[in-house]
């Protein structure tokens, strides 16, 4: 049961990867899937570290460029500028 609720940190050891526009283009998708179908996905995202986490998008705020990642353990505003990957999840 404690799988469910690690948290996942890693250190930023290299410069991070630049997102062309393709492969944002391709992340939103995921995004606007996941709040129109209600699933479950992982995202990646440079904090002060790089940050993983999965759940299900609930909110997508345009003025500020964030997504609500919401979880039974709790919840993340993650800027769109600083995802790094998304992938689908089956741990819901």
């Amino acid at each position: 049961m404690s799988l469910l609720y690690e948290h996942h940190y890693e250190p930023v050891r290299t410069s991070l990867p630049h997102i062309d526009p393709d492969s944002l283009a391709e992340m939103l998708v995921i995004v606007y899937d996941s709040v129109r179908h209600d699933f479950a996905i992982e995202v990646s995202w440079f904090e002060d570290c790089i940050r993983r986490e999965w759940g299900v998008i609930k909110n997508i705020d345009r003025e500020e460029r964030k997504i609500k990642l919401i979880r039974d353990d709790g919840c993340w505003w993650i800027p769109i500028d600083n995802l790094l990957k998304l992938s689908g999840c089956s741990r819901r």
